[in-house]
Order: C-alpha cells, then sequence, then structure tokens
C-alpha cells in the first residue's frame, strides 16, 4: 500500500471515495486503493446511525499533488499535538466515579421513551423493572411494532439513545435491557426452533453449516440453543459487525 491515504466519513461509501479521492488530488478512482472499513447504518429518522468509512491510498504509479502532502503534515502536526495533550491529561487524577439512583434512572427511561412513542402519534404504553441494577424497559402495544425495524435495528437505535438520555440526565452510566412489542421473547423463540430444525440436517449431511451475521445477543441464543444437543458444536466467526455463527458436526475440527 502506497504511504499516500487517508480515512474518510460520509453518509454513503460514495461520497467518502470523492471526499478522499479529492483529499488525495486524484481524478478518479482508477488511480487509487480503496477499502471499505465500515458499511453506513440508518438510526432512527437519521438519528443514532453510523456513517460509512473508506480508506483510499494512492495506486503505486501514480502521483499526486504536494498540496495533499502539505495538508497531511499539517494534520500529521495536529495530531501530535494532540497526542501531547493526551499523555497530559492521562497524568492528572481521574474524577471519581458518579453513583446513579438506579430508580431515578428506570424514571427516565420510561419518560423518554413515553414521550418518543407519544410525538411518532403511536399508541402504546412503557413499562420497566429493576432486575439488581439493570434497568428491564419494555413497550408494549401493537403499533409499536414500527419501532422494531428489520432485525431489530430499530431498537438497537432506540436502545442507544435511550442509554445516552438517562447518561445525560443523571450523569452515569447504565445497564438497560431494551424490548418492543416483545420482539426479544418471539426473535428468541424462532432461533432456537431453527437451530433446532437446522441440526437435525447437520447430523444428517455431516456438513457444517455458516449463518448469516447477527449481533451478539442472537449469536448467543443460537450457542446457547445447541448447547445441550449432542453431535453438534458451535462457534462464531468473522469480525463485528459481520461476526456469524457456525454449526459443525462435532467429531469435525475447526479450521
Amino acid at each position: 500500500m502506497s504511504d499516500k491515504w487517508v480515512e474518510v466519513e460520509a453518509k454513503t461509501i460514495d461520497d467518502a471515495i470523492k471526499a478522499g479521492l479529492k483529499e488525495l488530488n486524484l481524478e478518479d478512482a482508477t488511480e487509487a486503493n480503496i477499502s471499505i472499513l465500515r458499511e453506513p447504518e440508518g438510526g432512527v429518522f437519521g438519528v443514532g446511525g453510523t456513517k460509512a468509512l473508506v480508506r483510499i491510498s494512492v495506486r503505486s504509479g501514480f502521483k499526486n499533488n504536494s498540496r495533499s502532502y502539505k495538508s497531511r503534515n499539517k494534520r500529521d502536526t495536529r495530531d501530535n499535538r494532540d497526542s501531547r495533550k493526551r499523555e497530559k491529561r492521562n497524568f492528572e487524577p481521574k474524577k471519581p466515579r458518579v453513583e446513579a439512583d438506579p430508580k431515578e434512572q428506570l424514571k427516565v427511561s420510561i419518560d423518554f421513551l413515553q414521550g418518543l412513542i407519544n410525538s411518532f402519534g403511536l399508541d402504546g404504553k412503557v413499562e420497566g423493572e429493576l432486575e439488581e441494577k439493570n434497568l428491564v424497559v419494555n413497550i408494549k402495544g401493537e403499533q409499536t411494532e414500527a419501532l422494531v425495524g428489520e432485525k431489530g435495528m430499530i431498537i438497537r437505535s432506540l436502545h442507544e439513545l435511550t442509554r445516552t438520555a438517562v447518561q445525560r440526565k443523571t450523569g452515569a452510566g447504565t445497564r438497560l435491557r431494551l424490548d418492543v412489542a416483545d420482539y426479544a421473547l418471539k426473535r428468541k423463540e424462532a432461533l432456537t426452533i431453527y437451530a433446532e430444525r437446522l441440526t437435525k440436517q447437520i447430523l444428517e449431511d455431516k456438513q457444517e453449516v455458516m449463518l448469516e451475521p447477527m449481533n451478539s445477543v442472537d449469536r448467543k441464543t443460537l450457542h446457547d440453543a445447541v448447547s445441550e444437543i449432542d453431535g453438534i458444536r458451535s462457534y462464531s466467526e468473522g469480525r463485528e459487525p459481520y461476526r456469524s455463527v457456525v454449526f459443525a458436526p462435532s467429531n469435525t475440527e475447526e479450521e
């Protein structure tokens, strides 16, 4: 890889590539090596999503304008100053950890989510309880199924938004479990049934099967589902957010 490279964030992969090519003073993508480090992911009505991240380097044999070197040198100098500031801060005494009242945090989370669904015009009710120091919050109501999203994508965004709201209001982090219209329970039951059916086929065919990428909660459900089944083992493979569960006969060795 060339030593002339940039990493760029943008709403879309195309926008990130265009910005990177412009910064490196390249005319088109044929003059560059492009690596997609992160796919964009939408949030709730554009809130809470993640931007695309790409790395672009100058392909061997191409020369770009020296202006990008100057820009890069300025950025490196600024990064060095920032690094020295961070090192200085590391020697400063840490502030004591703030312990928030779980009951207060539960109320904040319920009020925040109830206000959210009311603003969306949905007929639903938010309920919650404490399990030790964990906040367990459920959004009930048929109309609230609109807040689930494909494979629970909107729920995950709601989860992050609620955690952020609680932290800003109470000054401390929290452990939150959020469910909408019993999606988590239904999803767990469906995955368990799917795993049991799939393992029967694997035992007959003696071939391992890699499932589609899933989040850590769904992967745990699948691992738990086959943990008591004789002749089947499971393991995870790949990097987040593309990490998948693999089912295999227990008499085969993991590659």
